[in-house]
């Protein structure tokens, strides 16, 4: 069972999905951003260490009890530029003599020139650090990060010593209030950038989706809606009543086996171009390879769609190379659209077989749809059946004329339904052969009949259908059976002459192969004159069943009569067997027994029956007759 999601799950779905790497990126990107930064600020305030040693000079830090005020105070000035030039707060440089941490040089800005807070020389420095005084021990560079009441700093210590072995820092300091400013910007950024793109993805998915949508709704080689597109306009109109007509191009498949695809759906594109452009009211739509849906919204609707497909012009060639003309079937339904599309099928099926232009669902349509119903009623009875055993064989006895013992048995089937009821093989057996159960109901009377009659001289017959004959796998449990089976000459398969004679090679290729299994074949249901009559009996068969409705005419024709004579002169001298169904009187017994039939069946003879009794020893006419 597939389990569907809700767009609302989907939506969710995406939008976590979304989200998340929203801000994964948005994290990524700030990380990213700040270690670019603060490898930036490290490089710089190195340069900036580095490049003040080198306007100091490495003997300062040897002669400072000779440094006058003035050398400082051009130090300064120098450093101060150097501070400017590289965009650091200060530059400086600092030695350490127990408690304190004396700056020897130092930049100012022009807020201290102005404030007169400028750094003298050998000022002690009563913020140093356990790191800063560390530095002086290190043998690389040191950085550290403080905060003062001046704001947040990002501090480089670079240890140098002096030729005298005098070791001294050379600092620069950058204040970092900024970076938070430029990360705050890169995650703006990273937030914008990434929405864009979801936005982008989100019209590009949308697009998709609608290209994606318009081809399970289209049908692709008209252009049209197709059913799916039918069933939600129908689902979600506004009105609840509309009309809808169902349209059938007559032979319409014969043109596209014979000219292929492309000129059957240049048919159906015309024909869908006509109706679309007759009004704008009239929705159409391609609902199979043949079939087309008209649906309208206006009042009186089922009578428009009546005229509206009444005038379609036959008359003229739909296409000119190669030139062909169609001709239109349409079921026509109006009211509740839940049930629309339904019985407009049921009209247009109507319309189909009663060779009608236009049918228009109604109350007396009614009794089709009814038997649509108990039709699929029928196949689910006869699925339960087969799935529970609830398959029974009868038995319709054959006797030879002027003779009381049964030569053969027929073997149908009935059904029981759940309540116990008994369904006859007249009831069921036109959906079985719609529902292509032949072979199911075949191998269940074939294995009752194959253990009812295995131990026993009683001949019996079952019928086959083309489709059962031209099934390998029924043929190959059969062939299984038969091999088990003492004598397979008792047993008889019928076929019935219009299968026969509409796949004639098959069915004669098939007859071959139940013969050589050493069965004997029957065609029953023969109804068609002597010519027919002959090229059936030039097959590989043992006998041969007149149509039941033969014996209702005996009394009156003599025709009939006549035929049965000359069909059974002509049996007789092929040596074959012919047999008569539907006996219902004594006349009609004594006159086919007069006629040479070989065996009768029927009422006069007997019914069908779930109980016979089957000696071990008895006469089996139709095998040695």
């Amino acid at each position: 069972m597939i389990r569907r999601t809700s767009p609302a799950n989907i939506l969710f779905a995406g939008f976590f999905i979304f989200l998340t790497c929203l801000v994964g990126y948005v994290y990524y990107t700030y990380e990213t951003t700040r270690q670019a930064i603060i490898s930036d600020i490290d490089q710089q305030l190195l340069h900036a260490a580095q490049s003040a040693q080198l306007i100091i000079d490495e003997h300062y830090h040897d002669n400072l009890t000779t440094i006058s005020p003035e050398q400082y105070k051009v130090l300064s000035k120098k450093l101060s530029k150097l501070a400017d030039t590289l965009g650091v707060e200060y530059v400086y440089s600092m030695v350490y003599e127990v408690p304190f941490v004396l700056f020897t040089s130092s930049s100012h800005t022009k807020e201290d020139l102005q404030e007169n807070k400028l750094t003298r020389f050998l000022d002690p420095y009563p913020e140093a650090t356990v790191t800063n005084k560390s530095a002086f021990r290190s043998t690389e560079p040191v950085y550290e990060v403080s905060e003062d009441q001046w704001g947040h700093f990002k501090t480089i210590f670079v240890p140098y010593l002096s030729p005298n072995g005098k070791t001294y820092l050379v600092g620069a300091d950058m204040t970092t209030d900024s970076v938070q400013a430029q990360l705050n910007a890169s995650v703006t950024r990273a937030v914008l950038s990434g929405s864009f793109f979801f936005f982008i993805a989100v019209l590009v998915a949308s697009f998709y989706f609608i290209l994606y949508r318009r081809s399970l709704t289209t049908d692709p080689r008209t252009g049209f809606g197709n059913r799916i597109a039918l069933e939600h306009d129908i689902k979600h109109h506004k009105s609840e009543h509309l009309s809808l007509a169902i349209v059938e191009i007559h032979e319409l498949e014969n043109i596209v086996s014979f000219y292929g695809a492309n000129v059957g759906d240049q048919v159906m594109s015309r024909i869908m171009e006509y109706f679309a452009s007759q009004s704008s009211s009239v929705y159409v739509y391609r609902l199979a390879t043949s079939k087309l849906v008209l649906l309208c919204d206006s009042e009186r609707g089922e009578h428009f769609l009546s005229n509206l497909i009444q005038q379609y012009p036959t008359s003229s060639p739909i296409l000119k190379r190669p030139h062909l003309y169609i001709q239109l079937n349409a079921g026509i339904a109006e009211g509740n659209k839940s049930l629309l599309l339904e019985n407009a099928y049921v009209a247009c099926r109507q319309a189909i077989q009663q060779k009608e232009l236009v049918c228009i669902y109604s109350i007396d349509k009614h009794e089709a749809k009814q038997l649509q119903h108990s039709r699929l009623a029928m196949a689910k009875t006869l699925n339960d059946a087969f799935s529970q055993n609830r398959v029974v064989v009868y038995f319709t006895p054959r006797c030879a004329p002027n003779h009381e013992m049964v030569c053969q048995y027929l073997c149908n089937a009935r059904v029981l339904d759940e309540q116990g009821g008994l369904i006859t093989d007249d009831a069921f057996s036109e959906v079985v052969k719609q529902s292509r159960m032949e072979g199911q109901l075949t191998r269940h009377i074939f294995s009752q009949c194959i253990t009812r009659f295995r131990k026993s001289r009683t001949a019996w017959s079952i019928r086959l259908s083309y489709q059962d004959a031209s099934d390998p796998q029924l043929i190959d449990f059969i062939t299984q059976e038969l091999r088990r089976y003492p004598q397979p000459s008792l047993i008889t398969f019928e076929l019935d002459e219009q299968d026969i004679l509409d796949n004639f090679n098959a069915m004669a290729v098939a007859i071959n192969i139940l013969k050589s299994k050493g069965v004997k074949i029957l065609v029953n249901s023969v109804s068609s004159g002597l010519l027919t009559v002959s090229r059936v009996m030039k097959l590989s068969i043992d006998a041969i069943k007149l149509d039941d409705g033969i014996s209702s005419h005996l009394d009156s024709d003599e025709q009939v009569l006549s035929f049965i004579e000359h069909l059974a002169r002509l049996c007789k001298d092929r040596e074959m067997h012919l047999i008569v169904g539907n006996v219902e009187t004594e006349v009609q017994y004594e006159l086919l027994s007069a006629a040479g039939v070989s065996y009768l069946q029927g009422p006069y003879i007997g019914k069908a029956t779930p109980h016979i009794k089957c000696p071990e020893e008895s006469i089996d006419y139709l095998v040695s007759a």
